[in-house]
């Protein structure tokens, strides 16, 4: 069965505008498997695959990462000072060299319309504040409704003027720095940063060093007012990193965004994975799972899905290697991913898609939870090994088991089931205990059931649902108890 995923995106019926974001957005982003260093061809080549083969399941962004300005010469890194590529008035532009389209101050608007024209979307990784390069020139600044100099009490105001030197962003400090919104100068270059990108016919920004650690209300608020402006070409606003983020940081930006990441970088490990547990916990626990956001809603995001091949964190090589998670702990990311209906943002090089990645990535009942499931929430009423019951105090750690569930469109009942622990574990739960998770259901004592990734029937449950589970692994049931 394959699902064909509504936009992310707002349409318009009878002219009036519908929920932006109304679903968890779904792309491939260049971050995993090629770092920082990705060129037009590689990308094209990979937008080109997705529209073929991922689209048909709801994957219809495709987002370049960061550094897309920085000259790829050597020496140059993520926090190298002097190599990028900025125009008169500070603005980030793409290095001609990897991008030969933006040449003659087109930007990314040629790679964006070929990437509509393949039906997709197309998104782009943008920095805080302004560079460290355009303070050090002292640029003027551009003012995008009066096509000019930006002018104030008599005078044009200059990059130094809106600087705050003091607020570096925290992992590239070297790189950019935040930007004061107090002043109409500094809200000016913001709102000619966003509109420039809006101009090249972006569909998604994601946006760095704004959220978690270095997080910037002033600079969200001013980014946002310029996307809810965007009427015919909206935008899908995401933030990034997530490191420290916690519900009540995200319920300060409430409304300004669609996606917010609330993890710091997740790569190919598995303390990575285990990490996302009570963090996920809490964001749905705190009713964060699509809440109010830009002109519609927003998603925790936990990160991208390094499935694949793969590049390493800070390099300047391209994809070369295959993804180090085991087989058991990549179903675990999947099904923790969709039952927290986070984004699903592959960075896997889609130009080396095997069978079994490409299947964990479209798994229907996977995609079907991610976008469609309700009441999500841990599931605290489990038992597993010597650990026992593992309530919602559990921690953040690399050993017990822990559960999700969720209901789906046609009254089942999603329950799935990890083990954390360093050795097969039997895992079960009560079906009584179903119904304290889901108040106002009326449950029979007993359940059908099949397990989705091994795809064994386990007919009708009497009283409990359990299971075996393997290491660091998991047990996804779809269960009918009505």
């Amino acid at each position: 069965m394959k699902l064909f995923a509504l936009s992310n995106l707002c349409f318009f019926s009878n002219g009036r505008e519908t929920e932006h974001a109304i679903l968890p957005p779904r792309g491939w982003n260049s971050y995993d498997s090629f770092c920082w260093i990705i060129s037009e061809q590689d990308f094209l080549q990979s937008a080109d695959i997705v529209a073929k083969r991922l689209l048909p399941h709801g994957y219809e962004y495709v987002v370049v990462d960061y550094l897309w300005y920085r000259k790829k010469v050597k020496d140059a890194h993520i926090d190298s000072e002097g190599m990028d590529l900025i125009d008169e008035w500070g603005r980030m532009v793409p290095d001609p060299d990897r991008w030969p389209s933006s040449k003659g101050g087109k930007g990314f608007t040629e790679v964006a319309n070929k990437v509509h024209d393949m039906g997709l979307k197309f998104g782009i990784h943008v920095m805080k504040g302004i560079s460290n390069q355009a303070v050090n020139a002292n640029t003027l600044i551009y003012d995008y409704d009066k096509k000019g100099p930006y002018t104030e009490a008599g005078r044009q105001w200059r990059a130094q003027d809106i600087a705050i030197k003091e607020k570096p962003c925290a992992w590239m400090p070297h790189g950019f720095m935040a930007v004061n919104t107090k002043l109409r100068a500094g809200r000016a270059f913001l709102r000619s940063l966003h509109k420039q990108y809006a101009d090249w016919g972006v569909d998604f920004v994601k946006h760095d060093c704004a959220f978690g650690d270095d997080l910037d209300e002033g600079e969200i608020s001013v980014v946002s007012e310029v996307f809810k402006g965007q009427h015919n070409r909206p935008i899908i606003y995401s933030l990034s990193p997530g490191t420290s983020a916690a519900p009540d940081m995200a319920q300060k930006i409430n409304g300004l965004a669609n996606m917010y990441r609330v993890t710091g970088d997740d790569w190919d490990s598995w303390p990575d994975v285990a990490a996302h547990f009570s963090v996920a916990r809490d964001f749905a626990a705190a009713n964060m799972i699509g809440s109010q956001g830009l002109k519609g809603r927003s998603w925790p995001d936990l990160d991208m899905l390094p499935l694949g091949w793969l590049t390493d964190a800070n390099s300047t090589q391209g994809p070369y290697r295959a993804c180090k998670l085991t087989l058991d702990e990549q179903k675990t990311q999947m099904t923790l991913w969709a039952m927290a209906k986070s984004p699903l943002m592959f960075g896997g090089d889609v130009r080396k898609l095997d069978d079994t990645t490409y299947g964990l990535i479209t798994n229907p009942t996977i995609l079907e939870i991610d976008h469609y499931s309700s009441n999500n929430k841990e599931f605290p009423y489990i038992n597993g090994g010597k650990e026992g019951a593992t309530g919602p105090s559990a921690g953040a750690n690399a050993t017990g088991v822990r559960s999700w569930i969720a209901t789906g469109r046609q009254g089942e009942i999603y329950l799935a089931f990890f083990n954390l622990n360093n050795a097969k574990t039997a895992i079960s739960a009560e079906i009584a205990d179903l119904g304290k998770a889901l108040p106002g259901w009326k449950l029979n004592p007993s359940c059908k059931g099949t397990e989705i990734w091994s795809g064994k029937d386990f007919g009708v449950m009497q009283k409990s649902v359990s299971t075996e589970v393997e290491t660091h692994g998991c047990a996804l049931f779809v269960l009918n108890c009505k």
